[in-house]
């Protein structure tokens, strides 16, 4: 989905849902934007990446160390970084999420580096590209047995200061997952420590009463039918979701996962470590030391998922984040690309065909009167980045772009096309564009999506300076 509709917004939506002949002329004016856009550069059908463009290797070695909702996969980045020379290239991820360019990177003979402004994206992605020696590997396996010992009447860590962690788990569960973070956080190397943090951090949701969807956490004892939600007591849902020794059932689960790591991690037994950095791509030049030949990222998209917030289970228990402030910083850090990122109207400059595509959009349709401030907000933003960008970049280094478009009020915004000119008018080559698979739109959004629908996709932008 695109989207997801205010509660309170819905009936509002419904009622300026009738498609008249102004939705018609609306549709061919988006679609004349988009043609516009289009005009001159280059775009390919490459259906063969679609499966690509997806997080479709989540059960992969090494991969599947952290499960994650968005990203691509390793043979995609392998694919584009085939024919680099490793001598001479560092590839940068400036938005690595969970590591996937940097790990694509190592496995070729690259060096690399990664950034992203969200901790546990960082400090997954730096777990899970280190080099495992077989002498590491060996105090790892040494150190794992230390678990295995573990019992009810061993010490708990403190638990974190998030004030819903009782509706969270179930408390046996809790219990267990707090005696294995105290064994963790006795571990007295860096390495080891994170190795196993991972291990626990990983099974904290199939351990947990929630589930990632949509914009965020849903509880798995609460079910919505309708606008009906119902409600199974936390000790019934309990007992049907574990079983009666829930403890070592937690501990069981925590072994498994830290010994599948150890497996997989016999395939980083040398190579270039990548460099990960959490950190702001906006502030590129303050950060990279050297200047990359190839950069190869998915930025946010532009579709308000707070990804903050999706994983606030993670940060809450991991120590990543420790005060509700916390959340708020991080939220407005980065491209603004979600409401809770705004603060005030954009002032910075942005493509004027933006404005362009916010006067179709019916103020009535619209299930947040800031999404025309989040446009703007982001189309400077990746301005600047790729401004950022292109003082980083090596003369005629290379630049791929994976993205996808969104849409609202029933208007299409063509982010790949947009992406690509405000490139252009920066001195970079645009090269291709590349259409991997279309996108999905709600049933409610294709309704007035008629003459545009083919422009909702996910693409790669190829850039060179």
């Amino acid at each position: 989905m695109q989207y997801e509709i205010a509660e309170d917004s819905k009936s509002r939506w419904w009622r300026a849902s009738r498609i008249d002949l102004s939705d018609k002329l609306r549709s061919a004016e988006n679609l004349e934007i988009i043609r516009h856009l289009e005009q001159g550069l280059e775009v390919q059908d490459s259906p063969e990446l679609g499966n690509l463009v997806r997080p479709s290797d989540m059960s992969a070695p090494i991969q599947r160390w952290f499960k994650y909702r968005e990203g691509y996969t390793l043979e995609l980045c392998k694919r584009l970084l085939a024919g680099h020379d490793v001598t001479r290239s560092l590839v940068l991820d400036p938005f690595c999420g969970f590591g996937t360019t940097t790990l694509a990177a190592r496995q070729l003979g690259h060096q690399s580096v990664g950034l992203d402004v969200n901790p546990l994206a960082a400090f997954v992605a730096r777990v899970k590209t280190r080099t495992y020696s077989q002498h590491r590997r060996q105090c790892l396996r040494k150190r794992l047995r230390d678990f295995q010992g573990l019992t009810k009447r061993h010490k708990q860590a403190l638990p974190p200061s998030i004030r819903i962690l009782p509706k969270l788990f179930h408390k046996p569960v809790l219990e267990a997952l707090l005696i294995i973070r105290h064994e963790i956080e006795r571990t007295e190397k860096d390495t080891e420590r994170e190795f196993f943090l991972l291990a626990w951090v990983s099974i904290l949701e199939q351990m947990s009463n929630v589930y990632k969807e949509g914009n965020g956490l849903k509880y798995r004892n609460r079910q919505r039918r309708g606008n009906v939600y119902s409600v199974t007591p936390h000790d019934e849902w309990a007992k049907k979701r574990f079983p009666k020794d829930a403890f070592q059932f937690a501990l069981n689960t925590f072994l498994s996962k830290a010994n599948e790591m150890l497996s997989d991690s016999r395939y980083l037994l040398s190579g270039y470590e990548p460099t990960i950095v959490q950190g702001d791509a906006q502030k590129l030049s303050n950060i990279i030391p050297d200047q990359p030949s190839y950069a190869l990222f998915s930025p946010p998209y532009c579709n308000c998922f707070n990804y903050i917030k999706a994983y606030k289970l993670e940060l809450w228990m991991s120590g990543l984040i420790s005060e509700y402030s916390d959340i708020g910083v991080l939220t407005k850090a980065g491209i603004r690309s979600r409401l809770e990122s705004l603060t005030e109207h954009v002032k910075d400059p942005y493509p004027q065909r933006i404005d362009d595509l916010i006067a179709l959009m019916p103020q009535q349709r619209l299930w947040a009167t800031k999404i025309p401030e989040l446009l703007k907000g982001y189309f400077a933003d990746m301005g600047a980045f790729l401004t950022e960008l292109y003082g980083t970049l090596q003369p005629g280094g290379q630049c791929t772009i994976v993205v996808g478009t969104s849409a609202y009020a029933g208007v299409l915004v063509p982010t790949d096309l947009i992406l690509a000119r405000l490139a252009q008018d920066i001195g970079y080559d645009v090269e291709c564009l590349q259409v991997a698979r279309p996108i999905p739109t709600s049933s409610q959004q294709r309704r007035f999506l008629d003459g545009v629908s083919d422009y909702s996709r996910e693409s790669l932008v190829f850039l060179r300076r």
